[in-house]
């Protein structure tokens, strides 16, 4: 399983997420209510951690998740150290910078190309009771949709499947 996730994060670095290259990422694999969470601890440490939850996942929705992650990690990475400190208590003391940060995620994801994986992982996430508490921060199935079609990323094999 977790060399499974290796793979994919490798694949997707070197596919999309350039800035993130030659830095190391500490990948965990833990049980925990979510099914993921990403985190840096400046300057050196930055961790994506997984939930065992995720074991039976296909390919394309673990590809969502750790896409999403991903992104939280590449804009870690343009904040920098004091400003990053800053959010992350923002973060952490604010419903408000919570949604922010996951909706601008979700955005960034689908503007890399993810918005079919994301969409899947939403459909999945809208009927887990684990998540009912935070489904208002992330975009809803319907935006993911909307929003990859008015770039041009929602692909004619993922309507075909819809």
């Amino acid at each position: 399983m977790k060399r499974n996730y290796r793979e994919i994060s490798s694949r997707l670095i070197d596919r999309s997420f350039p800035l993130l290259k030659g830095k190391k990422i500490h990948l965990l694999v833990m049980w925990f209510r979510f099914y993921a969470f990403s985190v840096w601890i400046p300057p050196f440490f930055r961790f994506i951690v997984m939930s065992t939850r995720t074991k039976d996942f296909n390919d394309s929705v673990i590809t969502g998740i750790l896409a999403h992650e991903l992104c939280h990690q590449e804009r870690y990475l343009k904040m920098g150290v004091w400003k990053y400190l800053g959010f992350a208590i923002r973060f952490l003391t604010s419903r408000k910078a919570q949604a922010e940060e996951e909706r601008n995620t979700d955005r960034l994801t689908i503007e890399k190309g993810y918005g079919w994986e994301l969409y899947e992982l939403t459909a999945i996430t809208d009927t887990d009771r684990n998540h009912d508490k935070i489904r208002d921060l992330y975009l809803t199935p319907d935006e993911i949709r909307a929003y990859s079609e008015s770039l041009g990323k929602w692909k004619q094999q993922e309507v075909s499947q819809n």
